[in-house]
């Protein structure tokens, strides 16, 4: 049975001391969900985790386009291929990655480079109609409500206690919750980091307790 965003509101009532559902609402605890699972997807790229690493995807640019049309999930991209409309998939060729582009109008039949810069990727543009092959990061699957299905179900016990400190410090106004809350939230973390990344991943990193981020919430 798939993880539901309510299975981790139910979870933090527990830890929260609030089954009956007095103060921390689905409504007043989904936009400190939406933030826990910001935070999971940010410590999953930062140690190298697979799960958000996109195999491959097919983008047509037009000729003479100098941007890149993106997922709406990218993060960053890994690599980048070319090819020319009507080409065989054996055609794709590399194209380079650069701080800055060359200074020129057009590059000829070829893209050759890109940068990334300002969440865009920018191309010196061919005179050719393009296909173009991404391999990029993505974000994890955004929570818009209770019914949205939790695409890492092993995370449930992190994103339960990170969803509930945020929401002891900011709701209920008790931080010293908060932060035994989120010594297991890091725990939690840990663990599942250590299960998701490669054997050659770099270390995990542990992520300092941190409750200041703007929040906006309902109250009751």
């Amino acid at each position: 049975m798939a993880t539901l965003a309510s299975d981790i509101f139910n979870k933090s009532r527990a830890v929260l001391n609030d089954l009956p559902i007095d103060l921390f609402t689905d409504t007043t605890l989904l936009p400190f969900l939406q933030i826990a699972n910001d935070d999971l997807s940010d410590a999953m790229v930062d140690n190298g985790a697979t799960v958000q690493k996109e195999v491959l995807t097919d983008i047509p640019l037009a000729a003479n386009s100098n941007a890149l049309p993106l997922p709406n999930d990218i993060i960053v991209p890994i690599q980048l291929f070319e090819k020319n409309v009507g080409e065989p998939n054996e055609a794709y060729r590399q194209i380079d990655q650069r701080d800055f582009l060359p200074n020129k109008a057009s590059g000829g039949s070829e893209l050759s480079v890109y940068s990334w810069r300002e969440g865009a990727i920018n191309l010196v543009p061919s005179n050719q109609a393009k296909l173009i092959r991404i391999r990029y990061y993505r974000l994890i699957t955004s929570i818009v409500g209770p019914n949205t299905i939790i695409e890492l179900p092993h995370a449930l016990g992190y994103l339960a206690y990170h969803t509930a400190a945020m929401a002891a410090e900011h709701i209920g106004q008790n931080r010293q919750k908060a932060i035994d809350l989120e010594s297991l939230a890091t725990a939690k973390l840990n663990k599942l980091l250590k299960r998701e990344v490669k054997q050659n991943a770099r270390p995990v990193r542990r992520r300092a307790f941190r409750l200041t981020r703007p929040v906006t919430y309902q109250t009751r």
